[in-house]
This record gives structure tokens, C-alpha cells and sequence, in this order.
């Protein structure tokens, strides 16, 4: 046989092993980009958060609307009050947990917790299973790991700038509520007060739900912090304006503090479900505060002839009651 036909015949043999050797590798690389890409098996905590998150869209909306007309307070107060009390409270608690799974040092200390293996003879049970027994036997167990502070620092300063950006615009309308006054539109007589509240009321009940985010979400040894700065600018950390101070000061602070760390350990290592999230994200006090804002609310409104007098009672009611209702966790300017 000659060189040629055996140098042809090696490479006939080599081919097969060598595409097999390529296809591992193409594998391998897909199942790589998978797994730093996937997404939750479940997105009832993304869903739950959008509630609050539509709260803040409106804010920004009514932002950029001048006081040049009646619509001004009429659109203010079709937003503002098309939001239920308690998917707004909930929404927030859920927000907040975003907020904490996607601190760096929070990510770290569970990647860390989850990384402790099993021991049957020490009893010792180990990855996500392990870490949620440890907070099953202690609800405070994820509030001391270190980089937990990190995570309930981003918490307070999140509470604190976006109390301090929708107190801003509320006392934005009280001030135009006496500029009004010295306009011919603004001291102008509007539709009977129950047809504005019947209006609200409509409004509310046909808005469409607020959309999903999808977060490019980075799986990295186990967790998956949600990447908010993927989505679009009403779901940055960061969206509300500089305030003053904010510290935990309450017991029942602390203990809404700690369901917010145990959906977000629960969200960056895809161990929620909607039963889950429907019982971590209760905050009964919130929901109190803001089913009385509301109640508030309707009654100013109830008591109003004029735009001016809508805009005094939305500035007061529907943005600063509302601030204060979320807000009272990280209390504010607390030293």
C-alpha cells in the first residue's frame, strides 16, 4: 500500500473522532450560555414587584405633564387612585427583595451558605435546602450573615430616595394648588365630585396589568442576582431622589426586613413559588397606612368643586400619604 493511501486513510479515521471532540465542545459552550442566562422557573416575585414599580411609572408620568389645564388633576387622579392598597404594599415588599438579591455582598453570603455539603452523621444539611432550614429554625438567620448589612443598606436608601422623589411632586401639586388659584381654569367649576370618583373607579378597573421585567440574569455558583439595571429606568435601585438618612428602627421594621432577605436568598437561588411570595410579602402596617390614604383620598376628593382644590388633595393624599405609608421602615432622617 502506498504513503498516500495510508495518509488518506488515517485522516478518514481521525474525522469522526475529531468531530465528535467539536460537537462535545459546542455542547459544552451551549450549556454554559444556558446556565449564565437562564431565567426563574417562576416569576410571581417579578410580578408582584411590577404593582409597585407601575407606582413609580405614574410618578414619572405626572412629572412631565405642565399645570396648563383641568386634565392636569384629572389624569393625577385616575393614576393615582388605580392602585389596590394591598398589590401596592406587597408590590413594594417584593420590590425591595429585588433590590436586596441584587447586592453583591448579600449574592456572595449565600453562594457561600449554599457551597456547605451534607453530613448525615453531623446532621448537617447542606446547599439551598440547608440554608432554608436554617431560616425555617431562625428568621433572623439571613439578617446576620455578613453582606447582609450591604443588602439592607440598599433596602433603607431605596426607601428613603423614593419617599423623598414622590413627596417632592406631591409637594409640587400643593404649591400649584394656590398657583391655580390666581387662573381662570384653575377656579373653574368641574363635573360633580361622584363622577370623578366614578371615573377613578372605571379607570382603574379597565387598566391592563403591569408588564413583567426580564432581567438578564447572570447564574454564578448557584445564585442569580436579578440584574435590575437590565430593565428599564423605573426598576433602577436608584430611581428616587436624594433624602435624608434612613435606619431600621422598629422590632416590626426588623421582622418585615427579614421576609424581604428570605425572598430575595429565595429568588437568587430559584426556590420560590407564588404561595411563597403571597406569604413573605405581606406588610399588614403598609397596607393599613394606604387602604386609609385611599379612603383619605376619596373624601378630599368627594369635598372638591374646583381643579385647585383636586390638586391639594392629590398632592396630599395620593403622593405624600403614599410615600409615608412605604416609607415608615427606614425612617427618615433617623441618625
Amino acid at each position: 500500500m502506498s504513503k498516500s493511501l495510508k495518509s488518506k486513510k488515517s485522516r478518514r479515521r481521525l474525522r469522526p473522532a475529531a468531530a465528535i471532540t467539536a460537537l462535545v465542545a459546542g455542547l459544552a459552550a451551549s450549556a454554559v450560555s444556558a446556565d449564565t442566562l437562564a431565567q426563574p422557573k417562576d416569576n410571581t416575585l417579578e410580578r408582584a414587584a411590577a404593582n409597585y414599580i407601575r407606582f413609580r411609572e405614574d410618578v414619572a408620568a405626572l412629572e412631565a405633564i405642565p399645570f396648563t389645564n383641568e386634565e392636569v388633576t384629572r389624569e393625577a387622579h385616575r393614576r393615582l387612585s388605580s392602585h389596590d392598597t394591598k398589590s401596592l404594599s406587597d408590590g413594594w415588599v417584593a420590590y425591595a427583595a429585588l433590590v436586596a438579591a441584587d447586592s453583591p455582598a448579600f449574592a456572595e453570603a449565600i453562594q457561600e451558605q449554599i457551597k456547605i455539603k451534607s453530613n448525615r452523621r453531623k446532621g448537617v444539611i447542606g446547599g439551598v435546602d440547608g440554608l432554608m432550614a436554617n431560616v425555617a429554625a431562625d428568621p433572623t438567620f439571613l439578617r446576620n450573615l455578613p453582606g447582609a448589612q450591604e443588602a439592607v443598606n440598599s433596602i433603607v436608601a431605596m426607601t428613603v430616595q423614593d419617599g423623598a422623589r414622590i413627596t417632592e411632586l406631591g409637594e409640587a401639586f400643593k404649591t400649584q394648588a394656590y398657583a391655580m388659584q390666581k387662573t381662570s381654569w384653575g377656579k373653574k367649576r368641574i363635573s360633580p365630585p361622584q363622577s370623578r370618583l366614578d371615573e377613578a373607579a372605571t379607570y382603574f378597573r379597565s387598566r391592563a396589568k403591569p408588564a413583567t421585567p426580564i432581567f438578564e440574569r447572570a447564574v454564578d455558583e448557584g445564585v442569580a442576582p436579578p440584574a435590575l439595571a437590565s430593565a428599564k429606568a423605573e426598576w433602577a435601585a436608584d430611581w428616587g431622589a436624594e433624602g435624608g438618612q434612613g435606619r431600621i428602627t422598629e422590632k416590626t421594621a426588623e421582622a418585615v426586613i427579614d421576609r424581604i432577605l428570605n425572598l430575595a436568598a429565595r429568588y437568587s437561588t430559584d426556590a420560590l413559588n407564588p404561595r411563597l411570595v403571597e406569604v413573605y410579602s405581606q406588610n399588614t402596617k403598609s397596607e393599613r397606612c394606604l387602604s386609609m390614604a385611599k379612603l383619605t383620598l376619596d373624601q378630599c376628593i368627594a369635598a372638591t368643586r374646583t381643579p385647585y382644590e383636586e390638586a391639594f388633595c392629590l398632592g396630599e393624599h395620593g403622593l405624600k400619604d403614599v410615600a409615608t405609608c412605604n416609607g415608615w421602615i427606614a425612617d427618615a432622617g433617623a441618625s
